[in-house]
């Protein structure tokens, strides 16, 4: 089992930085909206579906967005 740590930081009604003890990741957009999320891994966007606490999120990380033409 892996032991995670976090911290959101809020910069703005639109940007926050979620802090992990293995880097970061800045997300951009709303609660009940989207939020389109870039780290080091890739990027990936998450919808809300419409039920409480459902969500539909797609990522690509940085190796497939390259190979992609």
């Amino acid at each position: 089992m892996e032991l995670r740590i976090w911290r959101r930081i809020y910069l703005c009604p639109f940007v926050r930085v979620n802090l992990y003890t293995k880097g970061f990741t800045v997300s951009f957009g709303r609660r009940g909206w989207f939020w389109l999320t870039i780290g080091r891994r890739g990027i990936r966007l998450t919808l809300p579906s419409g039920l409480p606490g459902a969500f539909w999120s797609e990522g690509r990380t940085w190796k497939e967005l390259s190979q992609r033409k």
